[in-house]
């Protein structure tokens, strides 16, 4: 009985082993991210005539894990204080600024659904998070210098976030807060305090792009521990059969460098006598050339160890690049010929076209040929 249970133990912590994962290690540059986006708040005391204002919203973030990250925020509300309203702990009268007031701050963000769930090797299409920090506040207030402008808050909140595509790159941020004026004038013998008097209710819309990071993705990775521990343990058994090696001592012979010593190949170039002729602006073989043809493959068999250069040309007349291909394609209908016709060997045979020439032969007529170069050494 105690066999069995200590096998079903053994199991079961191999199981656990199996399924266990471990991030990748990562740099400083990775993981990081930037959004924008915008939305409304109010006040959170609700009052029977309460604004809505517009906000804008900017965010740079890293995140330190797949369950947490840390980010800066910046918020700017916008809208102007009505008369004798009470705004953010304050009574002003009149402020027809374009904002309101602006908010600086840092939060940690932490990923609800990766603290529960597990990550799972790249983020979920949809994922929930907390989000929550401090900030500094700054009111505009331009007809009450006499008031202090600069406050401490805190903004605490949910991140809904939905991951977009395959590469996950891109990220919608569904974004409901509370932005909470700390130290607001009011507050119980001046100390600190969530004071509901003092804080905005918020809902923004985000836009996040995260960058993309050194393993290739844009997301953290993950490599199964279980499959590790797995091979290492085989390749630590393969390495116990081996037998041990015995070190020894070893000579080691001195290397001398010697001088290199160049050798020089000539090779002596011959032409034979057969040529081929060709039409004004052709590259077939007349039949009247063909004799020559067969004179170089006769010449080649009776002497096995010959190689031979086919030079193909073309007279002056007419444009130069037609011409330099019309030599080519003259070259390489004699060499087919040889190979095809006559049976021999591609490896004696080189072909090239050399273009134009009236050099060969007085008559422009004559210089459209192939000749043919013995090569020997």
């Amino acid at each position: 009985m105690k066999k069995i249970l200590f096998a079903i133990a053994v199991a079961a912590s191999s199981i656990a082993a199996q399924a266990q994962t471990a991030i990748e290690s990562s740099k400083f540059t990775d993981n990081w991210y930037f959004g924008f986006g915008g939305g409304v708040a109010t006040p959170m005391t609700c009052n029977p005539m309460f604004p809505l204002n517009g906000t804008g919203n900017l965010t740079i973030g890293k995140r330190i894990s797949p369950v947490f990250a840390l980010e800066a925020d910046g918020i700017a509300f916008f809208g102007s204080h009505s008369t004798y309203n009470t705004r953010w702990g304050q009574n002003e009268l009149g402020n027809y600024n374009a904002f309101r007031a602006l908010s600086a701050g840092v939060n940690g963000v932490t990923n609800l659904s990766n603290l529960f769930g597990g990550y799972k090797g790249s983020p979920r299409s949809v994922e929930f998070g907390l989000v929550g920090g401090l900030s500094w506040l700054h009111l505009f207030t331009p007809h009450a210098s006499d008031k202090p402008n600069n406050f401490l808050g805190a903004k605490t909140g949910l991140a809904i976030d939905f991951n977009l595509g395959n590469s996950k790159a891109s990220t919608i941020r569904v974004e409901p807060y509370v932005l909470w004026n700390l130290s607001r004038p009011g507050n119980s013998y001046g100390n600190l305090a969530f004071n509901r008097d003092g804080a905005q209710i918020g809902l923004s819309l985000k836009y996040i792009f995260n960058f993309k990071n050194s393993n290739g993705t844009h997301y953290f990775r993950t490599y199964d521990v279980g499959a590790m521990q797995t091979e290492i343990a085989y390749l630590q058994a393969e390495l116990a059969k081996k037998p041990k090696e015995v070190i020894k001592e070893v000579e080691v012979e001195k290397i001398v460098e010697k001088p290199v010593t160049i050798e020089k190949t000539i090779v002596k170039e011959t032409q034979l006598a057969p040529v081929v002729i060709f039409q004004l602006g052709k590259s077939t073989i007349d039949a009247s050339q063909k004799p020559s043809v067969a004179m170089i493959a006769k010449y080649m068999q009776n002497h096995p160890t010959s190689k031979v250069l086919i030079n193909g040309y073309a007279s002056p007349e007419g444009n130069a690049e037609l011409n330099q291909k019309l030599s080519d394609a003259r070259a390489k209908a004699v060499y087919d010929m040889l190979v095809n016709v006559y049976k021999i060997s591609p490896d004696r045979l080189t072909h090239k076209g050399l273009g134009v020439t009236d050099e060969l032969f007085d008559e422009n007529d004559w210089n459209r040929v192939a000749v043919f170069i013995e090569q020997s050494k």
